[in-house]
């Protein structure tokens, strides 16, 4: 069993450190600490807030691009194709032009 002089020891202890935690000051110290959080909470979530704003405008010109982008693949296609077309028909009018000239009588 432990003897008087352990137990005052140990009890000393605890009130030491019940003196450190509950001494004068402690209970203000654990308000503005206390206030500060919730005031860094705050800020987190306004910052928080606003950045959900951006990802959602960012999201959604993303979409629009998205859009824009597809009939642009559409028109270059068309393009490609008129271009083709073209390349044909120049190749015809050479042939025609080239045949005119064969046909024409020398200067």
């Amino acid at each position: 069993m432990p003897t008087l002089e352990d137990r005052v020891i140990k009890l000393e202890l605890r009130v030491n450190d019940l003196a450190t935690w509950a001494g004068p000051g402690q209970a203000d110290a654990l308000r503005d600490s206390l206030h500060q959080t919730r005031a860094d909470l705050a800020k987190i979530q306004r910052t928080q807030d606003k950045h959900t704003r951006q990802i959602t405008g960012l999201a959604r010109d993303v979409a629009e691009l998205k859009a824009d982008v597809a009939v642009l693949k559409t028109d270059v296609a068309e393009l490609k194709a008129d271009v083709a077309v073209l390349k044909t028909d120049m190749a015809e009018v050479k042939g025609a032009v080239h045949e005119i000239l064969r046909r024409l009588p020398a200067a």
